[in-house]
C-alpha cells in the first residue's frame, strides 16, 4: 500500500496523473462565532450524513489521501469530529485543524490526535474581540495553551487587512513568548469569492499590502516568530502578479465543502454546485476538476505547497541577507 501511495504521490507532483493526496474538509459551516468578515455560521442546506461521509473519506482514502485538514465553519461543532479524527488516525492519516479555538479545552481527547491545531487570531485583544466578538480572543488563547498542554503543535493564523495591518508587531509581542508562529496571509478579493460580501472595508491597496509584507520580511530576517515560509511572503509581496504560480489544486490536493461538492480549492468561486461526490463518487468529481490554477492565492500555506510542487528554489530559499542575519545570530559573543 505504502509503494502505491509513493507511486501515486510521484506521478501526482510530476503532473503526469492526479491523485487527491491531500483533503481540506470543510466539515460544517455551523460556527459558535458569527466573524464580521465571514459568512460562515449556520450550517449548510444539505450536510453529509455520517454515513456519507465515511463513505466519501474510504474513497479519498483509497485513492491515496494521507494529509487532511479540518476547516468550518466551526469543525468541533460537528457532532461526529470526534469519529472523523479517529476513523483518519487509525488509518495513519496526517490530520491538522483549523480552529477558533473555543471548544478546544472541552475536547482534548480528540485535538491530542491531531497533528497541527491552526487558530485564527486577528491581532491584539481588542482588535481580535472587534472582529470576532467579546471574549473571543482570551477564548483563543485558551485553546492554543490547551492544545500545547496535550503536546500538539499549534500555529496562529493572521489574515491581514485594514483592520489589524498596524498591529502585527503587537500580535507578535504577545505571541512570542506562547513560542506559538504567526503565519500570515492578507485579505485578498478571492477570500471573498462565492460569497455575497463587499471586501472593500477589508482590504489594503496594494502599495499598503506591500509595505506590510516589507515589514514582515524584515521581522522574519530579525528572527521573530513569523511561521510564514519565504516563498508565501514573497508571493504575497508581489501581488498582482501578471503570471500564474504553480498551481498544485485539483493535481494533489482538493477542499469538499459540508455537502459533499468538490472543488480544487477552497478560494474558487462555490457557484457551480454539480461535482457532488455522492452524486458522482469521489474518483469522478476528483477527475472533474479544473486545474488551470489561479493568480490569487491568499492562503499562505496553500501558497508554499505550490511553489514546492513547482520546484520553484527561487521562491523558497531564504534571501542572503537573512542568510547572513542568522549566522550573526548564532555566532558566539566575544568575550
Amino acid at each position: 500500500m505504502q509503494a502505491s501511495v509513493i507511486a501515486r504521490g510521484a506521478l501526482a507532483r510530476f503532473g503526469v496523473k492526479p491523485y487527491p493526496l491531500g483533503l481540506t474538509y470543510e466539515v460544517t459551516w455551523l460556527c459558535n462565532l458569527a466573524c464580521s468578515y465571514c459568512d460562515r455560521h449556520t450550517p449548510m442546506a444539505r450536510e453529509l450524513t455520517r454515513e456519507q461521509i465515511f463513505t466519501a473519506l474510504e474513497e479519498f482514502y483509497a485513492l491515496g489521501m494521507r494529509d487532511v485538514s479540518l476547516d468550518g465553519g466551526e469543525p468541533l461543532a460537528h457532532r461526529c469530529i470526534r469519529e472523523i479524527v479517529d476513523w483518519l488516525v487509525a488509518r495513519r492519516v496526517t490530520v491538522a485543524m483549523n480552529t477558533n479555538g473555543i471548544l478546544v479545552p472541552k475536547r482534548l481527547d480528540t485535538i491530542r490526535k491531531l497533528s497541527l491545531v491552526k487558530i485564527s487570531l486577528d491581532g491584539p485583544k481588542v482588535r481580535h474581540d472587534a472582529a470576532r466578538g467579546d471574549g473571543s480572543f482570551d477564548d483563543a488563547i485558551a485553546g492554543a495553551r490547551a492544545a500545547q498542554d496535550v503536546g500538539v503543535a499549534v500555529e496562529f493564523t493572521c489574515t491581514v487587512g485594514r483592520h489589524n495591518a498596524d498591529v502585527v508587531e503587537e500580535l507578535l509581542a504577545i505571541t512570542e513568548p506562547m513560542r506559538i508562529p504567526v503565519v500570515f496571509q492578507p485579505a485578498l478579493n478571492s477570500l471573498f469569492n462565492g460569497s455575497d460580501r463587499d471586501g472593500t472595508d477589508w482590504l489594503l491597496q496594494a502599495d499598503e499590502l506591500r509595505a506590510v509584507l516589507a515589514r514582515l520580511e524584515v521581522l522574519k530576517r530579525e528572527g521573530r516568530g513569523i511561521g510564514n515560509k519565504w516563498s508565501s511572503l514573497r508571493h504575497f509581496r508581489n501581488f498582482p502578479r501578471e503570471t500564474r504560480p504553480p498551481c498544485a489544486a485539483g493535481w494533489v490536493f482538493c477542499t469538499m465543502d459540508p455537502e459533499g461538492i468538490l472543488f480544487p480549492c477552497g478560494q474558487l468561486s462555490r457557484a457551480d454546485r454539480a461535482n457532488s461526490v455522492i452524486d458522482l463518487g469521489v474518483a469522478r468529481a476528483f477527475q472533474n476538476l479544473d486545474r488551470r490554477g489561479c493568480g490569487e492565492c491568499w492562503c499562505a500555506r496553500l501558497v508554499e505547497e505550490n511553489y514546492l510542487w513547482g520546484c520553484r528554489v527561487d521562491q523558497m530559499l531564504p534571501p542572503l541577507r537573512a542568510v547572513a542575519a542568522a549566522g550573526l545570530r548564532s555566532r558566539p559573543r566575544a568575550r
